[in-house]
C-alpha cells in the first residue's frame, strides 16, 4: 500500500519506523542534489559532503516533527525549506570559522563505522571514553524504541547485517535507523559545544 507524504508524516510523527524510512529514502534524491550544491559553497572549508547530508537530515528529520497538516503548505514544500535552512545555517556557521574545534574533530562516521582488527569496538571506546555518559543518556532520550535497539546491538559490535537478522528488519532499513541515531548525536554533541 502506498501513502501520500500526510499519510506518512502523520504515521512518523507518531513514531511508526516504516514511515520514517520511506520519507527518509523518498527525500534522499533532494539532499543529496542540495549537498553537491552546497558543496561548491565550502570547498575551502575541509567539509566533506556527507557532513551537508546530514545537515539535510536533520532538516528533513525537524520538518517531520514540526510538519502540521493544518497549513496551506504541502509537506514537500515544508521539507525543501527545512532542509535548504539547515543547510545554510550550517554552511554560515562553519564558513565563519567560530567552529574550528567541530571541523577538527574526528567525523562520526569514520569512528561508529570501524572496528579494531582485535575485535574491540571503536564505537564502545568513543561513546564512553570520549563522551560521558549524561551525553549517551541525552541520546537515548531522543532515541525511539527502536533506534535504542539498533542503538545497543550496534555499540555491542554487531554488524548491520547481524542487527537486521536479529530484529527482523531489511538492512536499509537498519542503515536509515543508524543514520537517524547519528543525527541525533551530532545535533546533541553541538549543543553541548
Amino acid at each position: 500500500m502506498e501513502h501520500n507524504d500526510y499519510e506518512l508524516v502523520y504515521l512518523a510523527q507518531n513514531g511508526n519506523e516504516d514511515a520514517i524510512n520511506i520519507i527518509y529514502n523518498k527525500y534522499k534524491p533532494v539532499i543529496i542534489k542540495k549537498s553537491k550544491n552546497a558543496i561548491l559553497l565550502a570547498t575551502h572549508h575541509g567539509i566533506d559532503i556527507n557532513d551537508i547530508m546530514q545537515e539535510g537530515y536533520i532538516g528533513l528529520d525537524e520538518a517531520i516533527k514540526s510538519f502540521s497538516q493544518n497549513t496551506n503548505a504541502s509537506f514537500y514544500t515544508f521539507a525543501i525549506l527545512c532542509i535548504d535552512r539547515q543547510i545554510l545555517t550550517y554552511l554560515r556557521k562553519i564558513t565563519r570559522g567560530k567552529n574550528k574545534t567541530l571541523n577538527d574533530a574526528i567525523a562520526l562516521d569514520e569512528v561508529l563505522e570501524k572496528t579494531i582488527d582485535d575485535g574491540t569496538n571503536l564505537e564502545m571506546n568513543y561513546i564512553y571514553k570520549v563522551t560521558d555518559s549524561e551525553i549517551i543518556q541525552k541520546l537515548k532520550e531522543k532515541l525511539t524504541d527502536f533506534e535504542k535497539k539498533v542503538f545497543d546491538l550496534r555499540v555491542n559490535g554487531y554488524g548491520f547485517d547481524e542487527i537486521a537478522k536479529i530484529l527482523n528488519k531489511d538492512l536499509k532499513s537498519i542503515y536509515n535507523t543508524f543514520q537517524r541515531i547519528k543525527i541525533k548525536f551530532k545535533k546533541i554533541k553541538e549543543n553541548d559545544n
